[in-house]
Parts: structure tokens; C-alpha cells; sequence
């Protein structure tokens, strides 16, 4: 289309009733507009047409505006994805340093764990060897002391079996 204020050319007007109603229907259509148009309406039609070129020109001129805002939004709109993603990416950054610390945060504390339950488990070996150690003596201690009450026991009975023995003897001697 033409950007001049005066009325569209049959070409133009064809272009435009065919892209809307399809291309037979379209000049069928334009057809019988100019085939019905009166005399009369030429001349109004030429201040319509006129009306139209204004139109046309405001039309364009804002169109270029909205381009240019439009350009303006979307370089807008680029500035802050870039600006979003940045921080995205320091957000990211950040959080994969603290992930960082914790996890050796956790590892410290693992080993410092370990450590203490491989401390208490060292104690307390020591104090079962101990115990043990100390229980051996006390059997030891036991079993000598058994030792002596057996043998006092014993050298007591053969004390008392003699004795019997030799009154059964004077007994059976003194009857002869």
C-alpha cells in the first residue's frame, strides 16, 4: 500500500479484499464496488481518500513508535534476564560455597566423631584389660588362699584320721 494521501490504487484495494476474503471473492468484490459506486460519491470519496492518506500517515508514525518501544521493551526485558541470570548465577555460586562448607563442616565434625568413639573405645579397652587384669590377680588371690584352706583342711583331716586311727589301734590292742 501506498503511504501517499491519496485514495489506494484497484491493485492495492485487490491486495486487500483478497488476503481478507480469498482471491476470486476478493476482485469479485472489488468488482461490484466500483461497477455500483455513484458519481456523486467519487468526490466525497476523494476527501475519504484524503482522510485516509492522514490516517495512514498517523498510522505508520505511530507503528514506528510501538516498533521503537517495543525495541526498547525487549532490550529492557534483555537487561534484566542478563541482570537475573547474574544474580542467578551468584545466587548459585553462593549456595554451592555454603553446600561446600557445610559438606566439610560435616566432614570435620564426622571425624572429629570418629575420633572421640575411637578415644572411648581405646578407654574403654584399657579399662577391660584392666578390669580383666585386676580380676586375674583377684582369682589368683582366690585361688591361693583355696589352695591354703585345702591344705589346712587336708593336713586337719589326716590330723584327725590318725588320731582315730591310732585310738582304733590302742582300742583293738588293749582288747588283745
Amino acid at each position: 500500500m501506498s503511504s501517499s494521501p491519496s485514495s489506494p490504487s484497484y491493485a492495492e484495494v485487490a491486495r486487500i479484499l483478497q488476503r481478507a476474503l480469498g482471491p476470486e471473492d476478493g476482485l469479485t468484490v472489488l468488482e461490484f464496488i466500483v461497477a455500483h459506486t455513484p458519481p456523486e460519491d467519487v468526490a466525497r470519496r476523494q476527501d475519504v481518500s484524503e482522510a485516509e492518506g492522514r490516517v495512514r500517515l498517523e498510522v505508520e508514525r505511530v507503528r514506528a513508535e510501538l516498533a521503537k518501544e517495543i525495541e526498547n521493551v525487549r532490550l529492557e526485558v534483555e537487561r534484566v534476564r542478563a541482570d537475573l541470570t547474574k544474580q542467578i548465577e551468584q545466587v548459585r555460586a553462593d549456595m554451592t560455597k555454603e553446600v561446600e562448607n557445610v559438606r566439610l563442616e560435616v566432614e570435620r565434625v564426622r571425624a572429629d566423631l570418629t575420633r572421640q568413639i575411637e578415644q572411648v573405645r581405646a578407654d574403654l579397652t584399657r579399662e577391660l584389660e584392666q578390669i580383666r587384669a585386676d580380676m586375674t590377680k583377684e582369682v589368683e588371690r582366690v585361688r591361693a588362699e583355696l589352695l591354703v584352706k585345702l591344705e589346712e583342711t587336708r593336713f586337719s583331716l589326716l590330723r584327725w584320721v590318725f588320731i582315730f586311727w591310732l585310738s582304733q589301734m590302742v582300742a583293738v590292742l588293749s582288747t588283745l
